[in-house]
C-alpha cells in the first residue's frame, strides 16, 4: 500500500475562507494565496477587503457538498435561509406578499433579483464562486441589501475548449444529470453552454392516495457568449432558461386538529361552525380521524394532490471599456418570472370530513337555539377548500460604473443605476363543494340585511400589481493616506417610486356603499385600492483599512443603510385605506481582522458590529377581516450588535480544520404592536368558556424581544482529511453545524413562535484521479435523519392549524464528475 501525502493536500482549502493556504513548491511552503472578489463591486483580495464576507468557490463547493440554500447556510455565520426569506444578522425579508422588499439584496453577475429560486436551479452548475456579504451594502451596491447581499459570480467562457459532465444517484430517486462545456468559437467570440436536469421523489406521503408530495425537479439550460472586441473593450451576453413542474409539500402541520363543534352565541356575535370575528367554518370540526402527521411528520391525508410550477427566463449583458487607468462598465439585465401554487387547504379528505350543521346550535334569542341545519337545510357538508396562488413579474435593470486605477494614491468609483419592477400576485382561499357554499348562503340571508356569499365559492380572493421603480448615483473615493493605511468615503442617493392597486373580496365583508372613501363596487363588495407613494434617501459609508503587515490586515467602518418603504397590499379590508410602511434606516459601525498565524498554518478572520435602526421593518402575521395573512410594519427603534470569525488550521500535512461562529444579540427598543392573532385565538376559546386574559387583544410593548430569524449563536466545524492510495487522490469530510433557537414572529411567543435549537452533521469521501480529470464522492447529509423547523407560521384562527416548513431528511448518495 502506497500511503504518502496527497498532490491535493489539506492546504488544497486555500479558497474556503478570508485567506487560505498553498503549498507553492515541492516542500509545500505554506503562504497565503490572494482570493479575489467583487464585494466591492471591483476586484480585491478577500484578504484585503473591508468587509465581512464568505466566499464559496466551485472547489470550495465540491469539498463541502454546498449544492443548495441550506448547505450555504451550514457554512456561511449569520446566515439564515427559510422559505422565500433570507435573513442575516436578523435583517430579512418581512413580507413575500407584493409592496414590501428584501433586506438581503440577490446579485447574479451584479443584477439583483427579489426572488430567490436561484438556490435550486442546477445546483451552481455554472456559478464560479458564491459570496456571502455581512453588513449594509448601500454605497455601492443596488437597492434594499441593508442587512447585506449574497453575489452569484458566473463561470466566463474559456479560451481553450474544455468541460464538464456530472452523474449523481442518491435515495428518494434523487438524480442529477449535467453538461458544462466552454472554448472559442473564433479568435475573439468564446462561449460557455451548460444544461442540467434534477429530479427527486418526494419526501411527503399522501395516504390517501399514495401519491408523494414535496418533490424536487429543475430543468436548467444557459449559453454564454464573450467578444473580444478590440483589446480595450469586451461585451457578454448571458441567457438563462429554469423550469419546474413538481408537486409541492402540502402543508406540514405537526399539532392535533381541533375538531370541537363551535355553536352561534348571542354574546360572541359568530354564526355556526365559525369562531367569532371569523367568516368561514373551521373545516376540521367533527373530523373523528387523526391528523396523520401527529405520528409521522411526512404523512399527509388530503383529496387534492398540491402542484407548482415555476419558470425563470434572464438575460444578462455586460460591456466593458478597459483603458488601463480607468474602467467604463455597464451592466444591464432583464427577468421574467412565473409562478404558480396551489393545493389542499383543509389537509383532509372529505370521507374524513365532519361538517355536519346537525351537530351546531343557532341561537335565536337568549336561551332559544335550533341546529344549524333548520337554517341551512343541510347536514352534512364535507369541506373541499383550496389555496390557488400565483405570481407574475418582469424585472429591468441597468447600471453604469466608471472605476479609476491611477497610478495615484487616489482612485474612485461611481455609478449610476436605474431599476424597474412590474409584478402581479393573485391569493384564493376557495370552498369548492358547492353545498358548503349553499350552507353559507343560508346563514348570511338569516342576518339581517344579508351578507355578501360569493356563489363560485370564493371565500377570500386577493389581486394585487406594484410597479416600482427605483434610480440612484454614487460614488466611492479610496485614499491611500499611507502606503499601508487608505481611507474610504462613499455617497448614494436613492431614490424610490412604487405604484400599487388591489382588488379584496372577502365571504361575509359588506363594503358599506354609504362611506364616500369607498372605491369598490357595493353590488359584488370587491374592494378596489390604488396607491402610489415616492421616498429617496442620501446613504455614506467612512472607513479606514490598515495593514499591519503582509500577513495582519484590519478595517473598521461606520455607514448607514435605507430600506424604501412599502404598502401591505391585498389586505381584506372594507375601506379605500392602503396601509403603508416607512423606509427603514440603519446607522451601522464594524471593525474587523484579517491575518495569518503561526507561519501561515492558521488564518483567522474576525468582525464586531453594532447596529442602530429607526423604523425597522417587521413581519407580523395578522388577522384582518376574518382572514389571517402576513403584514408587515415598522418598530420605531432597534439595535444590533455581534461577531462573527472564520478561521482555517493546518493541522498537519494530512489534517485540516476549518469552522466559522456568530453571535448576534437583536433587540427592539421601541415597538408596540396588537397581536390580532393571539387576540383571536382567544376569542374563539369564548365558545367553550374557556379563561381569558382582556390585556390579550391590548397594545404589547415589545421591547427586549429578538428579532425574527435571529439566532443567537451558530457555529460549525469541518474536519478535513486528504491522502493517497493506490494512485489516487483521496478527501474526507466531516461537518457538524449548529443553530441556536429562535423566533418566527416578532411578538417572540414560545406557543407560537419559537423554532428551536437545531443541528447537523454531513459526512463525505472523494477518490479522484491524480490529473483531476475524474472524481467520484459518496456522501451523507443530515447523518441523524432529524427533520428540522425552519420556518412557523402562526396558528390559523380559522382551524388553529400550525405550520411549519423542514429541512430535508437524510440524504445520500454517489456523485461522478468527469473533466475534460
Amino acid at each position: 500500500m502506497n500511503n504518502c501525502r496527497s498532490k491535493r493536500s489539506p492546504l488544497y482549502l486555500a479558497t474556503l475562507l478570508a485567506a487560505g493556504i498553498m503549498p507553492t513548491t515541492a516542500t509545500a511552503q505554506v503562504v497565503l494565496e490572494e482570493i479575489i472578489v467583487v464585494s466591492t463591486r471591483d476586484e480585491s483580495s478577500l484578504m484585503e477587503t473591508s468587509a465581512s464576507v464568505s466566499a464559496f468557490d466551485s472547489d470550495t463547493r465540491d469539498l463541502l457538498g454546498i449544492d443548495n440554500a441550506q448547505d450555504l447556510v451550514v457554512h456561511s455565520p449569520s446566515l439564515v435561509i427559510a422559505p422565500s426569506r433570507i435573513s442575516i444578522r436578523g435583517v430579512g425579508r418581512p413580507n413575500i406578499a407584493l409592496g414590501s422588499d428584501p433586506g438581503v439584496g440577490i446579485y447574479w453577475d451584479g443584477i439583483y433579483s427579489t426572488e430567490n429560486d436561484i438556490f435550486g436551479f442546477a445546483n451552481f452548475l455554472d456559478i464560479e464562486r458564491v459570496e456571502v456579504l455581512r453588513g449594509p451594502q448601500g454605497t455601492l451596491f443596488g437597492r434594499n441589501s441593508i442587512g447585506g447581499a449574497i453575489n452569484f459570480i458566473s463561470k466566463q467562457p474559456t479560451v481553450e475548449w474544455s468541460g464538464e459532465v456530472t452523474a449523481e444517484l442518491g435515495n428518494h430517486d434523487y438524480t442529477v444529470g449535467q453538461g458544462l462545456v466552454s472554448g472559442p468559437l473564433t479568435d475573439k467570440l468564446t462561449m460557455l453552454g451548460a444544461i442540467s436536469e434534477i429530479k427527486r421523489s418526494g419526501f411527503q406521503d399522501n395516504i390517501a392516495n399514495g401519491k408523494d408530495h414535496d418533490q424536487a425537479e429543475s430543468q436548467y439550460a444557459t449559453l454564454h457568449f464573450f467578444h473580444e472586441t478590440t483589446e480595450s473593450w469586451s461585451n457578454s451576453i448571458k441567457l438563462v432558461n429554469r423550469e419546474s413542474n413538481i408537486r409541492p409539500e402540502t402543508a406540514y402541520a405537526p399539532d392535533p386538529f381541533v375538531t370541537d363543534y363551535i355553536d352561534a352565541t348571542l354574546d360572541a356575535g359568530n354564526l355556526p361552525g365559525m369562531y367569532p370575528d371569523n367568516n368561514f367554518a373551521n373545516p376540521n370540526q367533527g373530523q373523528t380521524t387523526d391528523n396523520p402527521a401527529v405520528r409521522d411528520i411526512d404523512k399527509v391525508s388530503v383529496d387534492r394532490d398540491p402542484y407548482q410550477d415555476n419558470q425563470r427566463k434572464q438575460i444578462i449583458v455586460i460591456s466593458e471599456y478597459d483603458a488601463d487607468d480607468y474602467l467604463i462598465k455597464y451592466t444591464g439585465g432583464y427577468t421574467e418570472f412565473d409562478f404558480e401554487l396551489d393545493y389542499d387547504a383543509d389537509l383532509l379528505t372529505q370521507a374524513d370530513s365532519g361538517l355536519d350543521w346537525s351537530q351546531m346550535q343557532f341561537e335565536l334569542f337568549p336561551g332559544v337555539s335550533v341546529p344549524a341545519s333548520r337554517i341551512t337545510g343541510l347536514s352534512l357538508t364535507p369541506a373541499d377548500i383550496t389555496r390557488p396562488f400565483s405570481q407574475e413579474a418582469d424585472f429591468t435593470s441597468h447600471e453604469i460604473q466608471f472605476i479609476t486605477n491611477y497610478d495615484s494614491s487616489l482612485n474612485f468609483t461611481t455609478g449610476l443605476y436605474y431599476y424597474n419592477s412590474d409584478e402581479a400576485q393573485e391569493l384564493a382561499f376557495i370552498e369548492n363543494n358547492p353545498d358548503v357554499v349553499a350552507a353559507y348562503t343560508a346563514l348570511a340571508a338569516v342576518v339581517p340585511g344579508g351578507l355578501p356569499v360569493n356563489p363560485d365559492g370564493d371565500l377570500f380572493r386577493g389581486t394585487s400589481q406594484l410597479d416600482t421603480t427605483s434610480y440612484a448615483v454614487y460614488g466611492q473615493m479610496d485614499w491611500d493616506w499611507t502606503d499601508q493605511t487608505t481611507i474610504t468615503f462613499g455617497l448614494r442617493y436613492s431614490y424610490d417610486e412604487k405604484e400599487g392597486q388591489d382588488t379584496t373580496f372577502v365571504q361575509y365583508v359588506y363594503e358599506d356603499a354609504t362611506d364616500p372613501g369607498l372605491i369598490g363596487d357595493p353590488t359584488d363588495n370587491v374592494v378596489e385600492r390604488k396607491i402610489d407613494e415616492d421616498w429617496d434617501k442620501i446613504t455614506w459609508r467612512l472607513g479606514v483599512d490598515h495593514i499591519l503587515d503582509e500577513n495582519h490586515f484590519l478595517y473598521a467602518f461606520a455607514a448607514t443603510g435605507y430600506r424604501s418603504g412599502g404598502f401591505n397590499l391585498m389586505n381584506p379590508t372594507d375601506n379605500s385605506d392602503v396601509g403603508t410602511v416607512d423606509p427603514e434606516d440603519l446607522l451601522s459601525f464594524e471593525a474587523g481582522y484579517k491575518g495569518s498565524l503561526m507561519d501561515g498554518r492558521l488564518n483567522v478572520g474576525t468582525a464586531v458590529y453594532y447596529y442602530d435602526y429607526t423604523d425597522l421593518q417587521v413581519l407580523k402575521s395578522d388577522v384582518v377581516n376574518g382572514v389571517p395573512l402576513t403584514s408587515y410594519e415598522n418598530a420605531a427603534e432597534a439595535e444590533a450588535y455581534g461577531l462573527e470569525a472564520e478561521f482555517s488550521a493546518l493541522v498537519n500535512e494530512y489534517v485540516s480544520l476549518t469552522g466559522n461562529y456568530s453571535y448576534n444579540n437583536t433587540e427592539y427598543k421601541d415597538f408596540d404592536s396588537i397581536d390580532t392573532t393571539a387576540c383571536q385565538l382567544a376569542s374563539g376559546a369564548l365558545n367553550d368558556g374557556s379563561p381569558v386574559d382582556p390585556a390579550i387583544c391590548d397594545v404589547q410593548d415589545l421591547s427586549g424581544n429578538n428579532f425574527i430569524y435571529a439566532p443567537e449563536h451558530k457555529a460549525s466545524l469541518n474536519t478535513v482529511v486528504m491522502w493517497t492510495m493506490i494512485d489516487l487522490d483521496w478527501t474526507a469530510v466531516l461537518t457538524y453545524q449548529y443553530t441556536d433557537e429562535q423566533y418566527s414572529n416578532a411578538f417572540n411567543n414560545d406557543d407560537y413562535d419559537l423554532i428551536d435549537s437545531r443541528d447537523r452533521i454531513d459526512a463525505r469521501i472523494s477518490a479522484a484521479s491524480q490529473d483531476e480529470t475524474w472524481e467520484v464522492t459518496a456522501y451523507i447529509k443530515n447523518i441523524e435523519d432529524n427533520r428540522e423547523v425552519t420556518l412557523r407560521d402562526r396558528p390559523s384562527t380559522v382551524s388553529g392549524v400550525n405550520t411549519v416548513a423542514l429541512t430535508d431528511p437524510q440524504m445520500y448518495g454517489v456523485k461522478f464528475k468527469y473533466k475534460f
